[in-house]
């Protein structure tokens, strides 16, 4: 669970990344408000997980200043963990919520620009047909033409870039997040974006230990789990 964490502080960092470089809107929807239910299980060496939960996702300037904010309740051989991950990208910077220490993380993207991790930022299109991956078709969801988006492990329905379900398998387990209620091009307010009143931590520019290393493996499937929010 503590690797999975620090896969989704290398996924933010690689999402900021890229919304700092892109050339182009990151969605083509200026707003929005989208609750989704998550639920996942299977077995991680040899134990049976099993996991659900709520996620929101708030967005505004086409998606340039995002809030991510996800609870969760694990049950691992009978013992249930509950826990809470909020991220927040403001334009060229990445925020990190640590609820256990009430405490904010903020990333600079160009960390991952002079890391490894560089190419993983590449154009996503090119990252798919990379892996095999490739649009099989059209689907009506919730009311809205969605493309369908496949590769080896991860099934994605995209409206206008937002993902609106994915279905996962990896590292023994199926991942599936599914949208609840839909709210497209609406008002934000600050509110609505705002985060904990907690101190702020500036993480130091270019420390390669602060960027969880990973294997080769393990960097294909976070290549994959890239284009739930970049791909067009």
């Amino acid at each position: 669970m503590k690797q999975m964490k620090l896969w989704g502080l290398l996924f933010i960092l690689i999402l900021a990344t890229h919304t700092l470089h892109a050339e182009t809107k990151r969605y083509e929807i200026q707003s929005a408000i989208i609750e989704y239910a998550t639920s996942s299980s299977g077995n991680v060496m040899g134990i049976q997980t099993q996991t659900e939960g709520k996620r929101k996702i708030v967005f505004k300037e086409w998606g340039n200043v995002e809030l991510h904010d996800e609870t969760t309740k694990s049950v691992i051989m009978g013992r249930e963990a509950y826990s809470r991950q909020t991220t927040k990208i403001d334009h060229d910077k990445v925020y990190i919520v640590d609820y256990q220490k009430k405490s904010i993380q903020q990333y600079d993207p160009e960390m991952l620009i002079r890391s490894q991790y560089k190419d993983l930022a590449k154009n996503a299109k090119e990252m798919i047909r990379s892996m095999g991956g490739e649009k099989i078709g059209n689907e009506t969801l919730f009311g809205y033409d969605c493309e369908i988006w496949e590769t080896q492990q991860i099934k994605l329905w995209l409206y206008k870039g937002i993902i609106l379900r994915s279905v996962t398998h990896m590292m023994g387990l199926t991942h599936t997040v599914e949208a609840r209620d839909i709210h497209l091009n609406v008002s934000i307010s600050d509110k609505d974006l705002k985060l904990p009143d907690f101190p702020i931590t500036t993480m130091q520019q270019g420390d390669p230990s602060q960027i969880p290393q990973m294997t080769p493996e393990q960097i294909l499937q976070m290549q994959e789990m890239m284009k739930n929010f970049t791909q067009k």
